[in-house]
Protein backbone atom coordinates (compact mmCIF):
# COMPACT_ATOMS: atom_id res chain seq x y z
CA UNK A 1 0.00 0.00 0.00
CA UNK A 2 1.06 3.63 -0.90
CA UNK A 3 0.78 6.33 1.56
CA UNK A 4 -0.12 9.38 -0.44
CA UNK A 5 0.53 13.28 1.66
CA UNK A 6 -2.50 14.59 3.54
CA UNK A 7 -4.03 16.75 1.81
CA UNK A 8 -4.72 18.94 4.38
CA UNK A 9 -3.33 19.74 8.36
CA UNK A 10 -5.64 20.80 10.96
CA UNK A 11 -3.77 21.84 13.99
CA UNK A 12 -5.54 21.74 17.44
CA UNK A 13 -4.30 24.03 20.20
CA UNK A 14 -1.28 26.67 21.00
CA UNK A 15 2.21 26.44 21.06
CA UNK A 16 1.65 27.95 25.00
CA UNK A 17 -0.97 24.94 25.42
CA UNK A 18 -0.80 22.70 28.49
CA UNK A 19 -1.69 18.91 28.29
CA UNK A 20 -2.98 17.63 31.58
CA UNK A 21 -4.76 14.48 32.92
CA UNK A 22 -6.92 14.06 35.70
CA UNK A 23 -10.59 13.41 36.98
CA UNK A 24 -12.20 16.52 36.17
CA UNK A 25 -15.88 15.45 36.72
CA UNK A 26 -15.60 13.47 40.13
CA UNK A 27 -15.92 10.05 38.97
CA UNK A 28 -12.90 8.08 39.65
CA UNK A 29 -11.76 8.06 35.68
CA UNK A 30 -8.56 9.94 34.49
CA UNK A 31 -8.90 12.13 31.60
CA UNK A 32 -6.57 14.44 29.26
CA UNK A 33 -7.19 18.08 29.12
CA UNK A 34 -5.52 21.27 28.57
CA UNK A 35 -4.73 24.17 30.61
CA UNK A 36 -4.41 27.00 28.42
CA UNK A 37 -1.46 29.31 29.52
CA UNK A 38 -2.57 32.45 30.78
CA UNK A 39 -1.26 34.43 33.24
CA UNK A 40 -0.29 33.09 36.80
CA UNK A 41 -2.26 33.56 39.84
CA UNK A 42 -1.55 36.81 41.68
CA UNK A 43 1.30 35.84 44.25
CA UNK A 44 0.21 37.63 47.25
CA UNK A 45 0.68 37.49 51.24
CA UNK A 46 3.16 34.15 52.12
CA UNK A 47 3.50 33.19 48.40
CA UNK A 48 5.62 35.96 47.24
CA UNK A 49 8.78 35.14 49.64
CA UNK A 50 7.82 31.42 48.80
CA UNK A 51 7.94 31.84 45.14
CA UNK A 52 10.89 34.66 45.14
CA UNK A 53 13.24 31.68 47.20
CA UNK A 54 13.35 33.86 50.55
CA UNK A 55 11.96 30.73 52.61
CA UNK A 56 14.95 29.51 54.90
CA UNK A 57 13.14 26.07 54.13
CA UNK A 58 12.76 24.05 51.21
CA UNK A 59 9.17 22.95 49.37
CA UNK A 60 11.19 20.02 47.72
CA UNK A 61 9.08 21.11 44.43
CA UNK A 62 5.93 19.08 46.26
CA UNK A 63 2.70 19.96 44.55
CA UNK A 64 1.49 21.21 47.80
CA UNK A 65 3.26 23.27 50.68
CA UNK A 66 1.68 24.48 53.87
CA UNK A 67 2.82 26.78 55.90
CA UNK A 68 2.35 26.98 59.89
CA UNK A 69 3.41 30.54 60.63
CA UNK A 70 3.09 32.15 64.30
CA UNK A 71 4.13 35.87 64.76
CA UNK A 72 6.11 35.48 67.72
CA UNK A 73 7.75 33.21 70.23
CA UNK A 74 5.63 31.88 73.24
CA UNK A 75 1.83 31.88 71.67
CA UNK A 76 -0.12 29.13 70.50
CA UNK A 77 -1.58 30.85 67.70
CA UNK A 78 -0.55 30.79 64.36
CA UNK A 79 -2.05 30.87 60.93
CA UNK A 80 -2.07 27.69 58.88
CA UNK A 81 -1.98 28.16 55.08
CA UNK A 82 -2.21 25.34 51.81
CA UNK A 83 -0.39 26.58 48.48
CA UNK A 84 -0.83 24.69 45.46
CA UNK A 85 1.71 24.19 42.07
CA UNK A 86 0.58 26.08 39.56
CA UNK A 87 1.53 24.74 35.87
CA UNK A 88 4.61 26.98 36.32
CA UNK A 89 6.08 26.11 38.99
CA UNK A 90 4.73 28.98 41.44
CA UNK A 91 2.79 28.41 44.35
CA UNK A 92 -0.74 29.75 45.18
CA UNK A 93 -2.82 30.17 47.72
CA UNK A 94 -5.76 27.69 48.20
CA UNK A 95 -7.12 28.22 51.42
CA UNK A 96 -6.22 29.59 55.03
CA UNK A 97 -7.42 29.59 58.52
CA UNK A 98 -6.32 30.50 62.17
CA UNK A 99 -4.54 27.20 63.63
CA UNK A 100 -3.62 25.90 67.09
CA UNK A 101 -0.09 24.96 67.76
CA UNK A 102 2.15 24.02 71.19
CA UNK A 103 1.06 25.57 74.19
CA UNK A 104 4.25 26.99 74.80
CA UNK A 105 4.50 28.08 71.28
CA UNK A 106 7.56 27.02 68.23
CA UNK A 107 10.55 25.36 69.62
CA UNK A 108 13.88 27.66 68.34
CA UNK A 109 15.81 25.41 65.66
CA UNK A 110 17.30 22.49 67.28
CA UNK A 111 15.19 22.61 70.73
CA UNK A 112 12.99 19.25 71.77
CA UNK A 113 9.98 19.54 70.70
CA UNK A 114 6.00 17.77 71.35
CA UNK A 115 4.93 16.45 75.06
CA UNK A 116 7.82 17.60 77.39
CA UNK A 117 8.43 21.01 75.78
CA UNK A 118 4.67 21.82 74.82
CA UNK A 119 6.25 23.30 71.52
CA UNK A 120 6.02 22.87 67.77
CA UNK A 121 9.37 22.12 66.23
CA UNK A 122 10.64 24.61 63.20
CA UNK A 123 11.33 23.33 59.89
CA UNK A 124 9.92 21.76 56.81
CA UNK A 125 8.47 18.04 56.91
CA UNK A 126 7.03 15.75 54.26
CA UNK A 127 3.86 14.10 55.05
CA UNK A 128 3.11 10.99 53.87
CA UNK A 129 0.83 8.94 56.04
CA UNK A 130 -2.62 9.60 57.76
CA UNK A 131 -4.94 8.13 60.54
CA UNK A 132 -7.86 8.49 62.40
CA UNK A 133 -11.37 6.58 63.05
CA UNK A 134 -12.37 6.45 59.35
CA UNK A 135 -10.58 7.78 56.23
CA UNK A 136 -12.26 10.76 54.20
CA UNK A 137 -10.66 10.03 51.32
CA UNK A 138 -7.03 10.73 50.62
CA UNK A 139 -4.04 9.62 48.62
CA UNK A 140 -1.90 9.47 51.73
CA UNK A 141 -1.01 5.79 53.51
CA UNK A 142 -4.86 5.58 55.59
CA UNK A 143 -4.29 3.82 58.99
CA UNK A 144 -7.63 3.21 60.63
CA UNK A 145 -7.21 3.32 64.60
CA UNK A 146 -8.23 0.69 66.96
CA UNK A 147 -8.07 -0.08 70.68
CA UNK A 148 -4.55 -1.72 70.49
CA UNK A 149 -3.10 1.94 68.80
CA UNK A 150 -0.29 3.94 70.41
CA UNK A 151 2.35 6.06 69.10
CA UNK A 152 5.53 5.00 71.28
CA UNK A 153 7.37 8.09 73.58
CA UNK A 154 9.46 5.59 75.11
CA UNK A 155 12.74 5.12 74.11
CA UNK A 156 13.53 1.81 72.26
CA UNK A 157 12.56 0.24 69.68
CA UNK A 158 9.15 2.16 68.97
CA UNK A 159 10.27 5.70 69.32
CA UNK A 160 8.44 7.84 67.34
CA UNK A 161 6.66 4.91 65.48
CA UNK A 162 3.10 3.61 65.54
CA UNK A 163 2.75 0.38 66.96
CA UNK A 164 0.12 -1.86 68.67
CA UNK A 165 0.09 -3.69 71.77
CA UNK A 166 0.41 -2.53 75.74
CA UNK A 167 2.34 1.00 76.55
CA UNK A 168 5.77 0.75 77.71
CA UNK A 169 5.39 3.42 80.07
CA UNK A 170 3.41 6.62 80.56
CA UNK A 171 5.45 8.53 77.41
CA UNK A 172 3.62 6.14 75.09
CA UNK A 173 0.34 7.50 73.43
CA UNK A 174 -2.94 5.41 73.63
CA UNK A 175 -4.01 7.09 70.11
CA UNK A 176 -7.70 5.22 70.62
CA UNK A 177 -8.26 7.05 73.70
CA UNK A 178 -7.47 10.42 72.34
CA UNK A 179 -9.28 9.41 69.18
CA UNK A 180 -12.18 8.76 71.71
CA UNK A 181 -11.53 12.00 73.04
CA UNK A 182 -11.59 14.01 69.78
CA UNK A 183 -7.97 15.35 68.84
CA UNK A 184 -6.80 11.94 66.87
CA UNK A 185 -10.48 11.58 65.35
CA UNK A 186 -8.17 12.54 62.15
CA UNK A 187 -4.81 13.11 61.64
CA UNK A 188 -1.71 13.37 59.53
CA UNK A 189 1.81 12.64 60.50
CA UNK A 190 4.18 15.82 60.39
CA UNK A 191 7.54 13.35 59.53
CA UNK A 192 9.73 15.20 62.04
CA UNK A 193 12.62 13.27 63.76
CA UNK A 194 11.70 10.81 61.51
CA UNK A 195 12.13 8.91 58.15
CA UNK A 196 11.86 10.03 55.28
CA UNK A 197 13.18 13.23 56.47
CA UNK A 198 15.87 12.23 58.97
CA UNK A 199 16.85 9.79 61.02
CA UNK A 200 15.17 8.90 64.68
CA UNK A 201 16.87 10.74 67.61
CA UNK A 202 15.28 9.71 71.03
CA UNK A 203 14.95 12.75 73.32
CA UNK A 204 14.22 15.08 70.25
CA UNK A 205 10.69 15.28 69.49
CA UNK A 206 8.04 12.60 69.08
CA UNK A 207 4.26 12.38 67.85
CA UNK A 208 4.04 15.58 66.33
CA UNK A 209 0.58 15.20 64.06
CA UNK A 210 -1.85 17.87 62.27
CA UNK A 211 -5.19 16.89 64.57
CA UNK A 212 -8.68 17.54 65.00
CA UNK A 213 -9.84 19.96 67.89
CA UNK A 214 -8.39 23.57 67.60
CA UNK A 215 -6.77 24.15 71.16
CA UNK A 216 -3.26 24.64 72.34
CA UNK A 217 -1.91 21.35 71.78
CA UNK A 218 1.38 19.55 73.37
CA UNK A 219 3.25 20.32 70.00
CA UNK A 220 1.25 19.02 67.28
CA UNK A 221 -0.78 21.53 64.89
CA UNK A 222 -4.26 21.66 65.29
CA UNK A 223 -7.19 22.39 62.90
CA UNK A 224 -11.01 21.72 62.95
CA UNK A 225 -11.97 18.02 62.18
CA UNK A 226 -13.56 19.02 58.92
CA UNK A 227 -10.23 21.33 57.98
CA UNK A 228 -8.16 18.27 58.74
CA UNK A 229 -10.85 16.37 56.53
CA UNK A 230 -10.12 19.02 53.36
CA UNK A 231 -6.39 18.99 54.27
CA UNK A 232 -6.11 14.73 53.27
CA UNK A 233 -8.67 14.81 50.34
CA UNK A 234 -6.28 16.98 48.13
CA UNK A 235 -2.84 15.92 49.87
CA UNK A 236 -0.69 13.26 48.51
CA UNK A 237 2.49 12.24 49.78
CA UNK A 238 5.78 14.05 49.27
CA UNK A 239 3.76 17.37 50.12
CA UNK A 240 5.39 19.80 52.73
CA UNK A 241 4.65 21.36 56.09
CA UNK A 242 6.87 24.42 56.51
CA UNK A 243 6.49 25.79 60.41
CA UNK A 244 7.87 28.56 62.34
CA UNK A 245 7.86 32.13 63.43
CA UNK A 246 7.46 34.33 60.52
CA UNK A 247 10.92 36.25 60.89
CA UNK A 248 12.60 33.24 61.30
CA UNK A 249 11.30 31.52 57.79
CA UNK A 250 11.54 33.95 55.48
CA UNK A 251 14.14 36.58 55.26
Amino acid sequence: MTLKPAMLTIMYGRETDHSLVGDWDGDGVDTPGVFRGGPRLKAAGECAPLNEGRSRYTTDNANRVSLVIAERYGTSYAKFVNYHKQWDGSYYEEWQTPTRIGANGMATVGEPAAWHTYKTPTGSYAVTESFGVYNPGTDLDYRQLNSQSKWGGTRGVNYNQYFEGPKASAADEDMWAIARAGDYRLGVVINHNRPPDSEIVEGMGYAIFLHANKVATAGCVALTENEVAKYMRTAQKGDRIIMGVRSHIFY
